[in-house]
């Protein structure tokens, strides 16, 4: 009883007490006060506005990465940045030239097939006007100096003549007609192939990306790899590779909350940026944007985020877009009942364990007995964590 009383007075004055086998027992008691809720992301450096160089949209649904600029390299406008494979289209524009040929001996074979056959359908013409001019003047013979039979005959002939030209009139229209027409089909096809060399090649000089003016070429992160892009990576139109950041304007970032935290940031919220390479200059920063749903934050792993954009209140010329930051957001004081963080013990054992909202609410306590008591915990900031239930105020707890 005596030894109880001195471990009891040892918390009340916050003195260690001396365990029987020499151990030192820490003890102290569950009080009320004012907790810190506290959010803490990390996050790094973008520039409010900057030009994104994209995969070009191609007949390819996928390319390569033959070359890249490396990552935070001085460019001038120009300069190139990003080359992607162009063998596939390289090779199609060879057979793209073929085909041109193709089409332009096509055009010159159906344009000399039509004028033979033009030309032997005005023979034809030519030949009939003859023969009708031959049967009209044997026609125009006066009747009385011919026997009626012949008579008849010479006008039958000179008719038979007359429907031959006409004939052989329609038959050139028709052969003129025709040959426009496949003339006009022809010179399409080779407009047509014309056009595709001239895409081909339009295609491979969009394959060699290009800064649009001078500034940094900063590398855009892979959207599921988890990491930088780099040569030899597989790519899809419309994914951004590089950017080039604007440093004239006001600099932002962007950070990840975990889904577990759902709840705990809000747009407006404000607290203070602190640049992992300058961590003795904290910068005021305030929540301007929240996604609504949590992404993957990679192909391979099971978590998930809503992404946070941040405002900070000045930018320093010596920040650089890529820096790491860490975010820690102020949700207020909360008057609670506080039990210290050594007297927690979690349900499960293990690194992983983190007390309090966003992590694991259901731990233990371990009393001043050494027995173990279950409690639910609320907030937490770097002394304690909030208890809702499980322990009332002046319990002693052990450390």
């Amino acid at each position: 009883m005596k030894r109880w009383l001195l471990v009891f007075a040892a918390a009340c004055s916050g003195q260690p007490a001396q365990h029987t086998a020499g151990e030192v027992v820490r003890l102290a008691k569950v009080a009320r006060r004012d907790v810190v809720d506290r959010v803490l992301l990390t996050g790094e450096l973008k520039a409010a506005s900057a030009i994104d160089l994209p995969v070009p949209r191609t007949d390819s649904w996928q390319l390569a990465i033959r070359w890249l600029v490396e990552d935070g390299t001085q460019v001038k406008a120009g300069d190139r940045v990003v080359e992607f494979d162009n063998s596939a289209f390289t090779k199609q524009l060879e057979e793209k030239k073929l085909a041109l040929l193709e089409a332009e001996m096509t055009l010159r074979s159906t344009e000399a097939l039509g004028r033979i056959d033009a030309a032997s359908k005005q023979t034809e013409l030519d030949q009939a006007k003859i023969a009708l001019a031959k049967a009209t003047l044997k026609a125009d013979v006066p009747a009385d100096l011919l026997s009626g039979r012949d008579s008849q005959e010479r006008q039958l002939e000179k008719k038979r003549c007359e429907i031959a030209v006409k004939k052989a009139e329609e038959a050139l229209a028709s052969s003129k007609q025709q040959q426009a027409l496949e003339m006009k089909v022809k010179e399409i096809e080779l407009d047509k192939a014309k056009r595709a060399i001239d895409a081909a090649i339009e295609t491979i000089g969009e394959l060699v990306l290009k800064a649009p003016r001078d500034g940094v070429a900063v590398i855009d992160n892979h959207p599921w790899e988890g990491r930088k892009f780099h040569v030899g990576d597989t790519v899809q139109p419309g994914m951004t590779i590089v950017t080039l950041p604007d440093t004239n304007t006001p600099m932002q970032v962007e950070a990840d909350l975990s889904d577990v935290d759902d709840g705990r940031a809000a747009v407006a919220m404000t607290g203070m940026c602190t640049l992992d390479a300058y961590a003795a200059e904290p910068i005021p920063c305030t929540v301007k944007d929240l996604t609504p749903v949590a992404r993957i934050e990679g192909q391979k792993s099971l978590r998930r985020a809503f992404a946070v954009t941040l405002t900070l209140a000045s930018t320093k010329d010596k920040m650089r877009p890529g820096m790491s930051v860490k975010v820690e957001l102020q949700r207020g004081a909360v008057p609670a009942l506080v039990v210290p963080r050594g007297a927690i013990v979690p349900k499960m054992e293990g690194p992983g364990f983190t007390p309090g909202p966003g992590g694991d609410k259901q731990a233990r306590v371990r009393l001043a007995d050494g027995s173990l008591r279950d409690v639910t915990l609320g907030a937490c900031d770097e002394q304690g964590c909030a208890v809702e239930k499980g322990v009332s105020e002046g319990e002693v707890v052990r450390l």
